[in-house]
């Protein structure tokens, strides 16, 4: 069976529920959830077996994790370490990372993302995307590497930040109306789409 990987804390197991539950178990795949599992010790082995035995890794930020970086507490920098972590293992590795938020805006820098969603899955349009797009191709055996062309749309969904000390490149999901902005998941700098991004095609007039 297809697996993921998913790096989130605690503090948020509403979204993560809604998102595995709802949306990936639907599918058929299986989820590595770290604190529902019994990690033998030492923990970053089987963090490192398990991440080696799936397709992609999800970084799921909610509102609490947000919270919890805007806290300052001392127990933060232990989480982002796991964090940095789990996206360093897959990055060696060279599979997909993505960037997963719960319609909040990101609030700490995430190397070496290579697949960013910005919009929660409590939006119909996504829930809908997710299941029936990403963890589909995933099941499939196929990947979204950079820059991912939609075919059922033709739209590129390639973005290199525009902010020289940063130009990471990723796969944007998400449809963005002219002059909308997305904050950038590695340098935090806003990212503006005077054009719009990923809409839908025009119907030809008649």
């Amino acid at each position: 069976m297809t697996k993921i990987f998913y790096s989130h804390t605690q503090k948020d197991k509403k979204f993560l529920n809604e998102f595995d539950t709802n949306v990936c178990a639907r599918v058929g795949i299986e989820a590595f959830r770290s604190e529902l599992e019994e990690i033998s010790l030492p923990a970053w082995e089987t963090i490192a077996l398990q991440i080696s035995q799936s397709v992609a890794l999800f970084v799921l930020i909610g509102e609490e994790l947000v919270k919890f970086q805007e806290s300052n507490a001392p127990d933060w920098k232990f989480t982002q370490n796991w964090i940095s972590y789990e996206i360093g293992i897959a990055c060696q590795l060279g599979i997909d990372v993505w960037a997963v938020c719960d319609d909040v805006p990101i609030n700490f820098p995430m190397p070496y993302v290579n697949n960013y969603c910005p919009v929660g899955i409590s939006q119909k349009d996504a829930f809908k995307y997710f299941r029936n797009v990403v963890f589909q191709r995933y099941k499939e055996r196929h990947n979204f590497p950079f820059p991912f062309g939609d075919i059922s749309t033709g739209n590129n969904l390639g973005v290199i930040c525009p902010h020289k000390n940063c130009e990471i490149e990723f796969n944007l999901h998400m449809i963005l109306e002219p002059g909308e902005t997305i904050t950038c998941p590695q340098c935090l700098e806003e990212i503006i789409f005077p054009e719009g991004f990923n809409l839908p095609p025009t119907p030809k007039k008649k």
